[in-house]
């Protein structure tokens, strides 16, 4: 099933943890998705999840707080 052009998503993180920040090399975010933060993440900047109905996303925000992008796992 395709949402919107991309690929079912797979969960990537726990619902406990919707709004949590976490450091970009917590062993608890995806190792894809580590290496993609790191990439392009500035030391400032944050990394939380988004718990969501189609199984979460890691958001990285800059250091005004501005939504950079949106990671998650795809089947």
């Amino acid at each position: 099933m395709m949402i919107f052009g991309r690929k079912k998503a797979m969960r990537s993180g726990l619902p406990a943890w919707d709004g949590l920040r976490f450091e970009f090399d917590d062993p608890r975010v995806p190792e894809s998705i580590q290496q993609r933060v790191v990439a392009m993440a500035q030391p400032d900047w944050e990394l939380c999840f988004a718990d969501t109905k189609e199984g979460g996303e890691w958001w990285l925000f800059d250091d005004t707080g501005e939504l950079i992008e949106a990671f998650w796992l795809e089947q």
